[in-house]
């Protein structure tokens, strides 16, 4: 028993000289991502006409429109509703009206990715106006919890570029 303890006690001391004592400190937290001002997908193509009913509305549908998210008009989705299947509706909802995290910034800029909150808060740079945004946070980027919208991102900053038309 003595020997085991003499052990322990030997082990302890070693790694407390190797590793040191806590000092009461916090850890220090791991670096925050570094936030691009525009991120366009690699090989993107303007090109191939989009439609914002066949095209974009599916994209909402599967990756936006639950009714914890932007599905519903009730909870906190910050006034941005892209459920039902009433296109011109929801797209009335985007085009041309401020958001409200960054007023200074509609959802969505006909012809205009760049400055198009909603298209910022796809690619993941809405950071680099978290100055502007209210509460000094843009918030998540969206899809929260989903990460990148794959090929959806490229087809919605399509949708954006050719004039977020409601066909």
């Amino acid at each position: 028993m003595r020997r085991t303890l003499s052990a322990s006690l030997l082990l302890t001391t070693l790694t407390t000289l190797l590793l040191g004592c806590p000092d009461g400190e916090e850890e220090e937290a791991p670096p925050a991502p570094i936030c691009r001002e525009e991120d366009v997908p690699a090989g993107f193509d303007p090109a191939p006409p989009t439609s914002f009913s066949r095209d974009v509305m599916p994209i909402f549908a599967t990756s936006c429109a639950f009714s914890t998210c932007h599905g519903t008009t009730a909870g906190d989705s910050n006034g941005v509703f892209l459920g039902g299947t009433d296109a011109t509706r929801i797209r009335n909802g985007l085009v041309n009206l401020n958001s409200r995290r960054l007023p200074s910034m509609p959802l969505v800029t006909p012809g205009d990715p760049r400055l198009s909150f909603l298209q910022r808060k796809i690619d993941g740079t809405h950071c680099a106006l978290d100055a502007q945004c209210a509460g000094q946070s843009c918030g998540e980027q969206m899809p929260l919890g989903e990460g990148d919208l794959g090929a959806g991102r490229s087809v919605i900053r399509r949708w954006i570029l050719q004039g977020a038309k409601d066909d």
